[in-house]
């Protein structure tokens, strides 16, 4: 079964209990994600494609809502699966013997 793709992030700035709040949601539409901060109480005053910072300062702070889990392998900020993962470590350890016998360096390995 394929992984779903994840819906782009969006910012919601606005006002709950007179304190300024900035969530970032995952979600299909920019009305989905202003419907979805209304629905808990926030005024919304702006609504707009999540930046990288504002994605890090919502996860330090516990705001941001995500509905596709986060890919587990990673390789360069790409998701990877783990064929690809296996694959990348094989090509390292060869990668390894080969500069080793390439310089000289006696390795034994069995």
């Amino acid at each position: 079964m394929a992984r779903k793709k994840s819906d782009p992030l969006w910012t919601v700035r606005g006002v709950n209990r007179e304190e300024d709040v900035t969530l970032v949601i995952e979600a299909e539409k920019q009305i989905q994600a202003e419907c979805f901060a209304t629905k808990r109480g926030i005024e919304v005053v702006f609504v707009g494609e999540a930046s990288p910072a504002e994605i890090d300062t919502a996860r330090e702070a516990g705001r941001l809502w995500r509905y596709t889990p986060a890919p587990s392998l990673t390789c360069l900020g790409r998701p990877v699966g783990i064929l690809q993962a296996g694959l990348l470590v094989i090509c390292g350890l060869v990668t390894l013997v080969l500069d080793l016998r390439a310089n000289q360096i006696p390795l034994r390995l069995w």
